[in-house]
């Protein structure tokens, strides 16, 4: 009777070791080779349990050596861990973010690990964009209070500007006039992209194709290409029309043609795609600039954020604003031989 007890406890615990919706793991204390793993471990790292026994996370890169030695300091330690952040890899090499517990446990006359993870990468995710919401929603508010009052006496100094430069009197000076003028218009270049990350309206959609407004605006971004000593080249597909904002569209495709020439050195080939994907119309800028360092890929979007010396990190994300009024998605792929920008377009 107790050895039908104990087997159907086991049993029991078989089934809820395999049903829960955690990772779960055992491994062996002495070298750290897995020895048992569940459904929710092999449907997340997308390993097979015949691929993980008998070997160790790092043989298998789903955790590397820092981390690995971190966790297992600390249970060895405390005995025991209760959600622990760290980063694992998965079989096709995506980074996902687990919240680790552990307990030390006797399994058939051994020492071994019991961990139990819980993936939070969608939650971590989520909370990246509304902490990104959040900011926007804080440049928004100072735009809106501050933005119309800075432009009125902007407006007025430039007028009389423009009226003493015709005067006789200051001809000596208007080429001084003229710049002070310039930097009155950058300035409010640059006012009038927080009001864009202000805007809080609808944005009126139409029907459109993307292609006719590329072309449109190709001889604009075909003239910045050529006073870089850049090279520019447009290879549209057929795309059916998709639900834009031209406007909006047309300050997109220059802020990200723009960024991509000041990534690259003269002579830099900047390419323009157009394509269909499945049930999305594809715009892909590509550079052949020196990229992005990983670590700031996640800031891009950031309203103040830039890798530039003289920028003032809106441009990008009012292109984020953009994308988001579109109800559209935005890639960045970068590397040491340049950056590939894709926005995806939904078909309605």
């Amino acid at each position: 009777m107790i050895n039908n007890s104990v087997e159907k406890e086991n049993e029991l615990l078989d089934k809820a070791f395999h049903a829960s919706p955690c990772l779960m793991a055992i491994s062996t204390i002495s070298d750290g080779c897995y020895i048992k793993v569940n459904k929710c471990f092999e449907e997340t790292t997308g390993f097979s349990a015949e691929e993980v026994v008998g070997r160790t996370s790092v043989e298998l890169n789903i955790f590397d050596i820092p981390t690995r030695v971190r966790v297992s300091k600390l249970l060895i330690n405390q005995g025991t861990l209760k959600n622990i952040e760290a980063s694992f890899r998965t079989k096709d090499g995506c980074i996902r973010v687990g919240l680790f517990s552990a307990e030390i446990i006797d399994f058939n006359g051994q020492k071994c690990i019991l961990s139990v993870a819980n993936d939070v990468t969608e939650l971590r995710n989520y909370e990246k964009e509304v902490s990104k919401l959040e900011r926007m929603n804080l440049i928004g508010q100072i735009a809106a209070s501050i933005g119309h009052e800075i432009r009125n006496p902007m407006t007025t100094v430039r007028g009389y500007l423009q009226l003493l430069g015709v005067k006789a009197d200051y001809r000596a000076e208007k080429a001084t006039f003229d710049l002070m003028i310039s930097e009155l218009d950058r300035a409010n270049e640059i006012i009038a992209e927080f009001l864009s990350l202000a805007q809080i309206k609808k944005v009126e959609l139409k029907s459109k194709n993307l292609n006719d407004i590329i072309s449109n605006l190709y001889p604009l971004i075909e003239a910045d290409a050529f006073t870089q000593n850049k090279q520019i080249c447009f290879i549209p597909e057929v795309i059916p029309n998709v639900e834009l904002n031209e406007k909006e569209i047309s300050q997109l495709v220059l802020n990200l043609t723009r960024n991509g020439f000041e990534a690259m050195e003269e002579r830099g080939y900047l390419t323009i795609r157009t394509c269909l994907e499945g049930k999305r119309v594809v715009l892909q800028i590509e550079d052949e600039g020196s990229g992005i360092p990983p670590e700031y890929l996640n800031k891009l979007g950031t309203p103040f954020f830039t890798t530039k010396d003289y920028g003032t990190g809106l441009g990008l994300a009012t292109c984020y604003k953009i994308v988001e009024n579109h109800n559209a998605k935005i890639l960045i792929n970068s590397s040491s031989s340049g950056t590939n920008v894709c926005v995806l377009f939904p078909i309605r």
